[in-house]
């Protein structure tokens, strides 16, 4: 994994921040009635958006965070806000 890994001292509160975000995102998804193929209009990879909402990653990217909002009609901040 790149960024934090299990041997960082910050992975635990890491994967409890990424799994709340991956959450979030599929239940905005989900209440905006977009199927994890229509996020593809809004210029993310079906593949890896699908491995986003299944946890396989964590460590997203910022333009993927960015696109993600723009597809939910959100602010990124007003995403990465719990």
């Amino acid at each position: 994994m790149r960024g934090i890994d299990e041997k960082s001292r910050y992975f635990d509160e890491f994967s409890v921040f990424a799994e709340k975000l991956r959450k979030k995102i599929y239940r905005l998804r989900k209440k905006k009635k977009l199927t994890q193929e229509d996020m593809q209009s809004f210029e993310l990879s079906l593949r890896q958006y699908q491995r986003i909402e299944s946890g396989k990653t964590i460590n997203m990217t910022l333009s993927n965070i960015f696109k993600i909002a723009k597809a939910l009609n959100i602010k990124p901040s007003q995403l990465l806000d719990f």
